[in-house]
């Protein structure tokens, strides 16, 4: 018995020091922007993901396929399994090509953030550099 009680004092202790995601000071900042993006993307795929990655000779390009006014757009792009290879750009100009020069081999996860209409909207994409 007092070795049962013991053991539970012990995880209780354990458990306690233990920092836990579940509580945060900023759970609900990260809730809003969860919750933001998600809007984003459902925005995105209701107008059916204006933007279109393609593939050219000397690198990829950006095409906004809609209606919708887009001039630039924010791009992130994450390098699967090499987070050395990461790098963003901010207010990229839609149409112009982004050089090969730029990417190291390997799938890209490429977010792709611009605004429309005075609403956000957000797009991801993967896309393999060989």
């Amino acid at each position: 018995m007092i070795a049962f009680v013991a053991f539970i004092v012990t995880m209780a202790l354990v458990i306690n020091s233990k920092k836990s995601e579940l509580i945060s000071e900023d759970y609900y900042i990260q809730e809003k922007s969860f919750n933001a993006d998600f809007d984003a993307q459902q925005r995105s795929a209701d107008m059916k993901n204006p933007i279109k990655l393609i593939q050219e000779a000397n690198g990829i390009r950006f095409v906004n396929q809609s209606k919708l006014n887009i001039q630039k757009i924010d791009l992130s792009f994450v390098l699967m399994n090499d987070g050395g290879a990461d790098f963003s750009l901010k207010h990229y100009n839609v149409n112009d090509l982004i050089t090969k020069d730029n990417f190291t081999k390997g799938m890209y996860e490429i977010q792709m953030r611009y605004s429309a209409n005075k609403l956000p909207f957000m797009q991801v994409v993967t896309w393999q550099y060989k």
